[in-house]
C-alpha cells in the first residue's frame, strides 16, 4: 500500500499536468475547498474511501493512483475511438466510415465521458503535440484557464487545437510553437469549444 505522501505526490503531478486548481478539484469531488487544500498541503491524511472520487476527478483509475497496474497489467479490451477533424453544420461529430477514421485504444484507464481523437496536421503545438500525433479529447463545452482545447472559429467546422488563456474581456488562443501568432477572441468572435485534450499518442 502506498503511503499518504506517495498518493499525494501522484495527485500533485496530475494536478499540475491537467492544470487543475484546488477549487476545481473540490468542485468535482463535492467537497469543501479547505478540506481538499489540507490533503494537498499534507496537513490532513488523504481518506482512502475517497480515492475513487478523486481519481475520477482527474480522469484516471483508482488502480493508477494506488499503483496496482505498475506498468505490467495491460487491458485486453480495445475501444475504437473516432478520429475527427471537422464538425457538421449541426455541430454533431462526423467521421468517415472506414478503418482509418478510428484509433484503437486500450480501454484501461480511459477518462469517463464521450471521447474522440484529433489528428494533428501542423506543427503549431510542438513540442507538446507533434505534427501527425493523435490527440485524445473529451467532449465538453467549458475549459479551464491554461488547458488545451479543440475549438472552431467563425463558423468554420475545422477543429483547431490551442491552449486557452482567459483574460478580463477576451481569450487568447495560444500555440506552443512561437512561430504562430496568438489568436485574440473577443465577444464579436464566434468560437465554440468542443473538447479538452487529455493525452497524446504518436508513432516513433
Amino acid at each position: 500500500m502506498k503511503t499518504n505522501d506517495e498518493i499525494m505526490d501522484i495527485f500533485d503531478q496530475l494536478k499540475k499536468e491537467k492544470h487543475l486548481s484546488i477549487s476545481e478539484i473540490a468542485r468535482r469531488v463535492g467537497m469543501a475547498k479547505s478540506a481538499v487544500s489540507k490533503y494537498f498541503n499534507r496537513t490532513r491524511n488523504f481518506p482512502l474511501n475517497r480515492i475513487e472520487d478523486f481519481a475520477r476527478a482527474m480522469d484516471v483509475s483508482p488502480e493508477y493512483i494506488l499503483g496496482y497496474h505498475a506498468g505490467y497489467i495491460y487491458s485486453k479490451e480495445i475501444t475504437n475511438i473516432p478520429i475527427v477533424q471537422t464538425l457538421s453544420n449541426n455541430s454533431d461529430v462526423v467521421a468517415e466510415p472506414n478503418a482509418q477514421s478510428y484509433y484503437p485504444t486500450a480501454s484501461f484507464n480511459l477518462p469517463i465521458g464521450e471521447l474522440f481523437y484529433f489528428k494533428m496536421k501542423d506543427n503549431s503545438m510542438t513540442p507538446t503535440i507533434p505534427e501527425d500525433a493523435n490527440v485524445l479529447l473529451k467532449f465538453q463545452e467549458d475549459i479551464e484557464d491554461g488547458q488545451v482545447a479543440a475549438i472552431t472559429l467563425n463558423e468554420d467546422p475545422t477543429l483547431l487545437l490551442k491552449r486557452v488563456k482567459k483574460q478580463d474581456n477576451f481569450l487568447l488562443l495560444l500555440s506552443e510553437n512561437p512561430d504562430y501568432d496568438p489568436i485574440i477572441v473577443t465577444k464579436d468572435t464566434s468560437m465554440q469549444i468542443v473538447g479538452k485534450a487529455i493525452r497524446v499518442s504518436y508513432d516513433l
